[in-house]
């Protein structure tokens, strides 16, 4: 699967249709109220920052055995993403958290 990584002069994030994201099992709940949702195209939509919640999904899309591959998008100036809804039933991930997060990722060479 390909996705559109969005980078404006600050920040990232990966667009996922959020059908995806709950095909292998990651919900809302799953990722940190930094990332954004909206509806494109009549599909729910989330836009995962790349600080913790890209290491989710591409965790448990290497996990159900879905390689990804990624397109790039840069924005000059503050991305349009930044006025979508932040994702209010997010979690705040601790240091351990997500100190564990990022070896299971290097363990299993999702970023490889």
């Amino acid at each position: 699967m390909t996705y559109t990584f969005h980078h404006d002069a600050g920040h990232g994030w990966l667009e996922v249709p959020y059908q995806d994201m709950l095909n292998v099992g990651v919900t809302l709940e799953d990722v940190s109220r930094y990332s954004y949702a909206t509806v494109i195209n009549y599909k729910p939509t989330v836009f995962l920052e790349e600080d913790v919640d890209v290491a989710v999904f591409m965790l448990a899309m290497k996990r159900a055995g879905k390689p990804v591959k990624w397109k790039h998008k840069d924005v000059a100036g503050d991305s349009v993403i930044r006025s979508y809804p932040s994702n209010s039933k997010g979690k705040q991930f601790d240091s351990a958290e997500m100190r564990m997060l990022m070896q299971a990722c290097e363990i299993e060479g999702v970023f490889a």
